[in-house]
């Protein structure tokens, strides 16, 4: 059964990416981007090496599957939540509008039963949700221009990753539930944001208060910044820093997209995006299988 692309990516205009305020040409090719993103996943050697990672059935049981359910065709793959082979979850992309997984759940299971999948996941345009599912991420954009800017001394250090370590397991002791979900970035991407001249952090004294870190993409067709993290130290948080410390270094910024995402729990850093002028244009959905069967 051949995958209609344009129908999945026609879909994801409808249905999963609100980005009807840019250029209709773009947004068709970003979304046709990340749907072949999907399907590459498909490549020989992904299966192998993600088989060869989780340790659990045969390579073809990671394939992304174009499915047939009575509402339409889904593609539909196995994912881990954080990479934990303990929290797999099935992530659909529809070519349709989803208002409930019950109509469509047991025409997935038989696929990947071989993984017992906890959740089942789909990504939508905050004006198509109205699932009741609950909402994990939110992915934010906004145009640069119209960010707000200050001019704040920040400072580029390359012994930045043990204390950027050491903060992060400190939240994790303190809120273990999201030890999957918001994770520390590897010292490979965030070297990798240092060189880019894209990590900066915020000082007073010898104290460390906060660290930003970004990468450059494109996105709709422009140069566009994508947000790997902003992150305030644990005895500043709640002070108004995480907005300067944004404010600050896009006035350092020279593209035209601000990108990035971020868990719905992480309210400060919700707060902060929005008062920046981000704007939420897709939302990620989980629903525990065991509520589908309900």
């Amino acid at each position: 059964m051949e995958i209609d692309k344009k129908l999945f990516i026609n879909a994801g205009i409808n249905y999963i990416y609100e980005l009807d305020e840019f250029p209709r040409s773009s947004v068709f090719r970003q979304v046709a981007k990340e749907f072949e993103e999907v399907l590459t996943l498909n490549n020989r050697d992904v299966l192998e090496k993600r088989r060869g990672y989780f340790g659990i059935g045969e390579t073809e049981d990671y394939l992304n599957r174009l499915i047939e359910t009575d509402e339409g065709p889904i593609v539909a793959g196995i994912r881990h939540l954080g990479n934990d082979r303990d929290k797999p979850f099935v992530l659909i992309w529809p070519s349709f509008k989803i208002s409930s997984l019950k109509n469509i759940s047991e025409c997935i299971k038989p696929h990947f039963e071989i993984f017992k999948p906890e959740s089942m996941c789909y990504w939508s345009r905050p004006d198509c949700n109205n699932s009741n599912t609950k909402i994990i991420q939110q992915r934010f954009i906004a145009r640069i221009v119209d960010m707000p800017k200050h001019d704040l001394a920040l400072s580029q250090h390359k012994q930045y990753y043990p204390w950027y370590q050491a903060e992060y397991a400190s939240f994790h002791q303190e809120h273990p539930e999201f030890v999957n979900r918001i994770q520390t970035n590897s010292q490979e991407l965030m070297d990798a944001s240092y060189e880019e001249g894209l990590l900066y952090t915020l000082t007073e004294g010898d104290n460390r208060i906060g660290l930003v870190a970004a990468e450059r993409d494109t996105f709709l067709d422009r140069p566009t910044i994508y947000l790997n993290e902003i992150l305030i130290a644990k005895n500043y948080r709640g002070k108004g820093y995480a907005g300067r410390l944004l404010a600050g270094f896009v006035n350092r910024l020279n593209a035209d997209y601000f990108v990035c995402e971020i868990d719905v729990d992480n309210v400060p850093s919700t707060k902060t995006a929005l008062r920046s002028g981000q704007k939420v244009f897709s939302q990620e959905n989980f629903v525990d299988v065991v509520e589908t069967n309900s």
